[in-house]
């Protein structure tokens, strides 16, 4: 019986990580690239088939790794590695295509997340980023007629902002005033004036923040309109619990890098879940009323994941401050005491240069100075720190970063 006992429990445990492994998948969609040497369309098909899958697999987590070395002031070692976590259960190819000796694929594909521990006690992971949620926008508003819902774009970020507190692992601004997006189907990519893919940089740069969290509420739908009519058969039907009350929830979220406006995480989330407020009552999204809704219940618990989310990836994101001043061998730079940096702290020097890509969008580069700051003193929200040469000698710029791996 104990043998039998034994056997079943392995075999349940064997299902549970079975179930697990799988219930994580997400279909992605990528474009992967290479060029066609000497006619090689079959090489350059399967090198643009794996650059869409690691593309893929980034979408759904990636993590930045580095080992720095630092001697008499100077960073004389400097390795950094881009891992994924992720495999691929299926792939569909959607389209193909060759120009100027470029094939160009892109592909859907069912990704699994791999389970992996959490980010080592690394120095990165000891400093708290500092991120900015911004409004959410809604993509269809007369979808908040019901509930009177109009204000979850400003209320769905406050409430994300006190989530992501309890957590305490980053420094959490709200900006909920501002939008990232002007042409919401298109987004998180859409081309400002400036010829920058999103308005993110500008934004981090203006609230002195590394990362910029923005979101659109996609689907706030009721399943059955009908059921919420003022008809004495609709009230009839609501009374006798016969009508399909249930409702949509459906928010797409994106992170982005503060620096270079790259998106570093990007996620759908949606339930459905009963709407059992009153159908006249003017409830407004996270007010007391809502959340003692079914369907207010629900939200809480999917945006408790959306905040688990962000905190996760950003972990494991390595640690950015832009100097704000250069004094001969003392930099002045945008995080202080609340972002975990004390006296003593050594942080890398990076240049960063902007550049033009084939379609003339703005991008950011870094360049290592070899250098290492050593922090001196601290405040609430800025510090000071050494260099061991001259900041002229290595042209130092207000905006230049401090990185801690």
């Amino acid at each position: 019986m104990n043998i039998n006992m034994h056997y079943l429990g392995a075999l349940f445990s064997i299902i549970l990580l079975f179930f697990s492994a799988y219930s994580n998948a997400e279909w992605v969609q990528a474009t992967g690239k290479a060029s066609v040497v000497n006619g090689q369309y079959d090489l350059a098909r399967k090198q643009a088939r794996d650059d869409a899958l690691q593309q893929a697999a980034i979408q759904i987590g990636a993590v930045i790794e580095g080992y720095q070395e630092i001697k008499n002031g100077r960073l004389t070692r400097d390795d950094v590695s881009v891992t994924t976590y992720a495999k691929a259960n299926k792939v569909v190819v959607i389209d193909e295509k060759v120009a100027d000796g470029l094939l160009s694929l892109v592909i859907k594909a069912n990704m699994v997340r791999i389970d992996r521990q959490q980010c080592s006690s690394d120095k990165a992971n000891g400093y708290k980023k500092e991120i900015v949620l911004l409004g959410f926008s809604i993509q269809e508003p007369q979808q908040a007629n019901i509930g009177a819902l109009y204000d979850v774009d400003r209320m769905l970020p406050g409430y994300l902002t006190t989530q992501l507190n309890r957590l305490n692992n980053l420094v959490v601004h709200e900006s909920s005033q501002h939008t990232l997006y002007d042409e919401l189907a298109n987004a998180p990519t859409t081309n400002t004036s400036q010829r920058t893919l999103t308005k993110a940089a500008h934004y981090a740069r203006q609230m002195g923040v590394q990362f910029v969290v923005s979101g659109i509420v996609r689907d706030l739908s009721v399943v059955d309109p009908d059921a919420f009519g003022s008809s004495i058969l609709a009230s009839t039907s609501r009374f006798l619990s016969t009508a399909d009350r249930n409702r949509r929830f459906a928010i797409e979220v994106f992170v982005h890098d503060g620096f270079s406006g790259s998106i570093v995480f990007q996620k759908n989330y949606q339930l459905t879940a009963l709407w059992d407020a009153d159908p006249n009552d003017q409830t407004g999204f996270a007010s007391p009323g809502f959340w003692k809704t079914e369907y207010g219940e629900s939200v809480v618990g999917l945006l408790g994941g959306v905040a688990r989310d962000v905190n996760d990836t950003l972990r494991c994101q390595p640690f950015m401050t832009r100097i704000t001043r250069a004094e001969g061998k003392v930099l002045h730079f945008a995080s202080g005491a609340s972002a975990g940096v004390r006296p003593g702290d050594q942080l890398a020097v990076y240049r960063t240069y902007r550049f033009y890509n084939s379609d003339l969008l703005v991008g950011t580069e870094l360049t290592n100075a070899k250098a290492a700051l050593t922090v001196s003193q601290v405040h609430p929200s800025f510090g000071t720190g050494m260099i061991s040469v001259d900041s002229g000698r290595l042209n130092i710029q207000i905006d230049d970063l401090l990185i801690a791996w």
